[in-house]
């Protein structure tokens, strides 16, 4: 091909620029997704602060008698589910930010989850002290079965951890380390 041909070469597919821009159909998928996103993040800021005046609420109310342990157990609970909601929101904040889920953010409010559970069954077998021994027994095999959630999701916890310690460390110019 000669100099001259490739000057009158068209550097558009077709050979001609739109002039009117056109969004792809991906483009339209994406901005929607962003926004859907940006709704969920609003959502969960309000369910935060309403669980968080119910809190407070709840406080301000209790009553120091025998179900003082219940009481209390509701609110700490109500404490761990804003835990989870703020690292969801975390969650979304990052994805609409970088891109992407981190596993991580996942395994921490899997681990929450399980704990509150626990608490919840606590004070529920706690508070039913006459209740017959097959309710006791499907509470104690399900406070095994949680703990056994939490170890797991915290061993994947350290794990991810220690996978993304080599990346990092690579990143910032320093040798990495091995895991054995």
């Amino acid at each position: 091909m000669k100099a001259d041909e490739k000057s009158h070469k068209a550097p558009y597919p077709g050979g001609v620029k739109s002039s009117t821009p056109h969004k792809t159909a991906g483009e339209v998928l994406s901005y929607v997704e962003k926004i859907v996103y940006v709704i969920v993040g609003v959502l969960l800021v309000v369910m935060a602060a309403y669980t968080i005046i119910g809190s407070i609420h709840d406080i301000i109310g209790v009553r120091f008698n025998t179900e003082v342990t219940f009481q209390l157990t509701t609110i700490l609970n109500d404490a761990l589910f804003v835990i989870i909601l703020m690292e969801l929101l975390g969650t979304v904040a990052t994805h609409l930010s970088k891109g992407g889920f981190q596993l991580k953010s996942f395994l921490i409010i899997g681990v929450i989850s399980s704990v509150r559970r626990i608490l919840v069954i606590g004070a529920q077998l706690s508070a039913s002290q006459n209740e017959p021994s097959s309710l006791f027994n499907r509470g104690i095999i399900e406070l095994g079965v949680d703990a056994a959630v939490v170890i797991i999701l915290t061993v994947a916890l350290v794990l991810s951890r220690r996978m993304d310690s080599p990346k990092k460390s690579v990143e910032s110019g320093h040798d990495p380390v091995e895991i054995d």
